[in-house]
This record gives structure tokens, sequence and C-alpha cells, in this order.
């Protein structure tokens, strides 16, 4: 059996083609947020792009699961372009679209705290 074929077809793909990966260039207006899982090894780095109060672009890093990878990258692609009063990470909405099983909620929560942190933190370029 491959590795492939142990996920869903949507994470697979996201896993695979991560839109969104790396860390940016650090220009004006971009923040950072970041949240870890020891027991899994799991972390999640986040950075978004903001200018007034709008995000345009996501960018981030993550040490985890495929889960873990195409939750981060599903909401990346959703989230540009979005106003950051407007944005949420719904943990149990995240499995439930990805269909994962709910032992991977543990993860799913590390991606919600890092989106949230990097929403509140201040500008790391200033």
């Amino acid at each position: 059996m491959s590795a492939q074929s142990r996920y869903p077809e949507r994470v697979w793909e996201l896993f695979s083609q991560a839109p969104h990966a790396g860390r940016p260039v650090m220009e004006a207006g971009w923040r950072r947020g970041e949240a870890a899982e020891p027991l899994s090894a799991t972390r999640v780095r986040v950075y978004l792009a903001i200018a007034q109060g709008c995000i345009r672009d996501v960018r981030y890093e993550v040490r985890g699961c495929p889960f873990t990878v195409a939750a981060v990258a599903l909401l990346a692609s959703r989230w540009i372009g979005q106003p950051t009063d407007t944005v949420a990470v719904d943990p149990r909405g995240l499995l439930s679209e990805l269909t994962a099983p709910v032992m991977k909620l543990g993860r799913m929560l590390v991606v919600e705290d890092a989106y949230r942190r990097a929403l509140q933190a201040a500008d790391q370029t200033a």
C-alpha cells in the first residue's frame, strides 16, 4: 500500500503540492505565529502579510503529518484577500472537511493556535 492511498485525495493533493509553503522575505507588514505539540513533534509556523486590515499573503512552515500540512495549506489559500476580522479557524470543521480521524484533532488545534497567534502578533519587521 502506498502512502498516497492511505489519505483522502484532497489531503494528499494539498500535502504534495503544499501551496504557499515556505518562509517569506520579511518585509513590512508580516506577522508570525507559531504553535507546537511536543508529543507528536508537530510544529506550525504561519506568516501573514497584512495591509490595511486585509491579509495580502500567507506563507507557512510545517513539521507534521499530511493532515496537518493539508489543513495549514487549505487555510492559507482561503485567507488570502480576506479582512483580518472575518477569518477564523474551526478545528472540528477542518477534521470534517479533510475527512481526518478524530485522533488528529490535537493537530488541528495546533493549526488554530498558529494562525491565531499570527493574527495577534505585532508587525515582525517594525
